[in-house]
């Protein structure tokens, strides 16, 4: 499709406008240099051609490979170099072993988010850039406060995917929010550029893929042919109230904690002055900062019940850490009880 024939929705002047106002609104527009997080697939490949055609700074492409489908990842990973070669961007790629490499009981979904992030942010670091852009589209965004919500959640999992986060001084940042997966190809498309169809994808047997393939069409066909925006707006409606129990959970934590290092110590009678959702979420920010999997919620609703009784008691978190009451103080342990603590 020539450039006189592309539709006004998908025009240059259209996506340059949404492009530098998201930018502006996240904070990296302005910036001398970022990277994006490419796959190879559709989001990605249109995020990369945005950010070269709007972007006045310098961009880098990241890539990982996960290991995970052979030949298919190493084509991959070659698409990914070819493309940003001929946008001259210069790529950077990285390789994990995602069955060898996951943790304990962690699925090979979790493993893969979790060490694709570990080293693109060790790749921000080597290149010297301090913000990743991600190609999380609204798609991804209304399925992710679906699932949350189906599998039982707060405030902070009903936000769905949040549009800026920070792991390791890096700042993964996702401008695609607003707009649909099937537009985003339809950019590509009218302007003749190709990706990669992860074949995985199509396999119904992960929960997102199901929600995906399954689920969510059947919303649409059955219930509301607006599904997948509603349950985007919901998520968006939700994140200033998240915002606010951000705020108050960090507040509540740093008024209750006595030292964070080398050991988590709170002050027991702080803690139990507080209503249950109070402790509730100091309890959950001392399991983010310690990098503990989140409690569910009678769990949760379990150690703060032990908090309020005065006495004695050890919790099991999980994965060796517990949470114990010695001596007017709540100890978190990561490593068993395996701690050097001898009171006041």
């Amino acid at each position: 499709m020539t450039a006189s024939r592309i539709p006004y929705e998908l025009s240059d002047y259209v996506l340059e406008k949404y492009f530098r106002e998201t930018g502006e609104r996240q904070g990296w527009l302005h910036k001398p240099a970022l990277a994006v997080a490419v796959s190879g697939g559709g989001d990605s490949v249109a995020l990369l051609w945005l950010c070269r055609k709007f972007y006045n700074g310098r961009v880098f492409a990241f890539h990982v490979n996960h290991g995970i489908r052979g030949t298919e990842s190493d084509q991959d990973e070659e698409f990914v170099k070819d493309f940003a070669g001929s946008l001259s961007v210069e790529c950077e790629s990285s390789h994990v072993n995602v069955p060898n490499d996951r943790a304990k009981g962690e699925s090979l979904e979790s493993a893969a988010r979790r060490l694709r992030l570990e080293r693109l942010c060790g790749m921000a670091k080597m290149i010297g850039v301090d913000t990743v852009l991600t190609a999380h589209n609204r798609d991804d965004l209304a399925e992710t406060v679906l699932f949350n919500l189906l599998r039982g959640t707060g405030i902070r999992g009903a936000v769905g995917i949040t549009e800026e986060s920070e792991l390791g001084g890096i700042t993964f940042c996702r401008p695609l929010l607003g707009l649909r997966r099937e537009f985003l190809r339809e950019i590509l498309r009218t302007r003749g550029l190709s990706w990669r169809e992860d074949s995985t994808n199509n396999d119904d047997k992960y929960t997102r893929n199901f929600i995906r393939l399954k689920l969510m069409p059947m919303l649409e066909r059955h219930i509301n042919s607006e599904a997948a925006e509603h349950l985007a707006v919901f998520g968006e409606d939700m994140r200033p109230v998240r915002e606010h129990e951000d705020s108050l959970s960090t507040q509540l934590f740093t008024d209750c904690a006595e030292q964070q290092a080398p050991l988590l110590t709170m002050n027991a009678r702080k803690l139990r002055r507080l209503g249950d959702s109070e402790r509730a979420l100091v309890i959950r920010e001392a399991g983010r900062r310690l990098g503990l999997r989140t409690l569910s919620r009678s769990r949760c609703s379990e150690l703060s019940g032990l908090i309020a009784r005065s006495g004695k008691f050890t919790f099991q978190w999980c994965g060796g850490a517990e949470v114990t009451a010695k001596d007017g103080k709540i100890l978190f342990s990561t490593n068993g009880g395996n701690y050097d603590y001898t009171g006041d």
